[in-house]
């Protein structure tokens, strides 16, 4: 037993010393050393390649099966001494080393240390809040056309990742860092959301972001609504939305019900929910024919229209409004696919 010790402390040794590179040449001589010993000594019925293949990994990794075996007296010894030694030290030394290598992507993945730099189509999600941001990325998990094979969270308090298995994780000095947004991969993200603890930070993280000019859609969420419309001069293109619960408080006491509709329209999983579909380049038709078909077809609602190049949506225009392209808004129970297709 110490012999078969102080091999795999000299393999670990070894491998630590050089690395893959060490440990592969190092098996590659093993293997080719082992199979011209095998042929030299006469050992012709383990020396077809998927045998060879099947003997050496039985033996070196200790299975032993015994179904196959050296014949000669000279081979035996040679199988002993240098293919069960030489072979359980290599391949033991592979597998701790790709073990460590499995925990230590793990542990650097759960500590924030990772990179996504250059990842295409992902989500990010920039700042942390305890449970209204895991409330997020679950709404976003639920809707399938944000149920991404990587959502990554953005943050500077977190010591480790809070929803493994869920999403990634990233972490740096400052959200509004340009290397902690590269890294996270701000640029190429579908989508990214910003909600800090603070207004302020949110506005210099969505300064910051803008300056990376992302290809995605960007929405950050302010408590104030003051410094959202400063956001929004300074970076137009990034949507900037503000707390509407004053809005909803008065809404709800002169309409009663207003504000469970608002709810109603923005959960996603239960009942009608409120959608976005954009139109192809060439498409044209009239508000009003699109309402009449959407409804009688899909049983959905449509509420508003964004032409090409508009900033605002224009909700429940005339129904002779001519539709261009640009993007509907509409209500639904589902989110409906590619509808113009069969529509005029």
């Amino acid at each position: 037993m110490s012999i078969f010790l102080l091999l795999r402390r000299y393999a670990s040794s070894l491998v630590h010393r050089f690395g893959w590179a060490g440990l592969v040449i190092a098996l590659g001589v093993h293997l080719s050393t082992a199979y011209l010993g095998l042929v030299v000594l006469g050992e012709h019925h383990l020396t077809t390649f998927a045998t060879f293949v099947y003997f050496y990994l039985t033996t070196t990794l200790t299975v032993g099966y015994g179904d196959l075996a050296p014949q000669t007296s000279a081979g035996r010894v040679f199988v002993a001494a240098w293919i069960m030694l030489g072979g359980i030290a290599l391949l033991t030394a592979a597998i701790g080393k790709t073990t460590s290598s499995v925990i230590d992507a793990w542990r650097k993945g759960m500590k924030g240390k990772g990179d996504f730099t250059g990842n295409l189509g992902h989500t990010v999600l920039i700042g942390w809040e305890g449970a209204s941001s895991e409330r997020v990325i679950e709404l976003l998990l639920q809707d399938e056309t944000s149920n991404d094979n990587l959502i990554v969270i953005c943050d500077c308090t977190l010591d480790e990742n809070p929803m493994p298995g869920k999403a990634a994780f990233i972490r740096g000095d400052s959200l509004s860092s340009t290397a902690l947004l590269l890294r996270a991969g701000v640029p190429g993200a579908e989508r990214v959301l910003v909600r800090t603890p603070s207004d302020d930070l949110t506005l210099a993280t969505v300064l910051a972001v803008n300056q990376l000019n992302p290809v995605g859609h960007v929405v950050a969420h302010f408590n104030e609504s003051e410094i959202a419309a400063l956001a929004s001069s300074y970076a137009p293109r990034l949507e900037c939305t503000s707390s509407m619960a004053i809005e909803m408080l008065v809404r709800a006491s002169q309409d009663p019900g207003s504000s469970v509709v608002i709810n109603e329209l923005l959960c996603v999983g239960q009942g009608a929910t409120q959608y976005l579909m954009k139109l192809p380049e060439a498409f044209e038709a009239t508000f009003g024919e699109l309402y009449a078909q959407m409804k009688e077809r899909h049983n959905a609602t449509l509420i508003g229209y964004r032409a090409k190049g508009a900033q605002q949506p224009s909700i429940n225009p005339p129904s002779a409004t001519r539709v261009e392209g640009g993007e509907l808004f509409y209500i639904a129970s589902t989110r409906l696919k590619d509808i113009s297709n069969g529509m005029v």
